[in-house]
């Protein structure tokens, strides 16, 4: 932040004479400062620990978009200790539509749970690969077990781990009375 020179000293002018506390220093502010750097000194003026100064200047990064909302988003989730991560793209091979990548943001106290939670790598990078691949890996799982859903009779007799209920009073086959 930079101060505005000004002839007289902020502390020379009557209007500070009767000034103290939390409004001298805003007015000491609103006399040096304009602009973003005003908006700045406010919010450290206005915030009572550093934790919430920091998050009140990252919300201003934020409305001035000097930052966007996935840097904000983790900032926040940083200041806050909680784990975070998003995907910030997905590509999609244009000739093989089921070839694509992912890239994924996260932070330090995501790997940190990732690792608490049995899921370990040589980097962070490999420890999120191995949660996102076990992410893709469940799905897959999920995915089969859906088409296996609505499997006939026949078929359903044959495997134990697909149950048919079949509704009483309805036809069996149709599901209808």
């Amino acid at each position: 932040m930079s101060k505005r020179k000004r002839m007289l000293p902020f502390w020379a002018m009557p209007a500070s004479w009767g000034l103290n506390g939390k409004s001298r220093l805003i007015a000491e502010a609103e006399y040096y400062y304009q602009g973003d750097d005003l908006d700045y000194k406010l919010a450290d003026i206005n915030s009572t620990s550093d934790k919430q100064y920091e998050q009140k200047k990252l919300e201003l990064d934020l409305k001035k978009e000097k930052i966007g909302r996935y840097e904000y988003d983790k900032a926040i989730a940083t200041l806050n200790d909680e784990p975070y991560v998003t995907v910030l793209s997905m590509d999609i091979d244009p000739d093989i539509p089921t070839k694509g990548a992912f890239e994924l943001d996260w932070n330090e106290q995501f790997v940190n749970y990732l690792q608490d939670n049995g899921i370990s790598g040589m980097s962070d990078e490999d420890v999120v690969n191995t949660w996102f691949n076990g992410v893709c890996r469940t799905v897959l799982i999920q995915e089969q077990a859906d088409m296996d859903f609505g499997l006939d009779q026949q078929q359903t007799n044959e495997r134990p781990d697909v149950i048919r209920k079949v509704n009483p009073g309805t036809d069996s086959e149709s599901g209808t009375s």
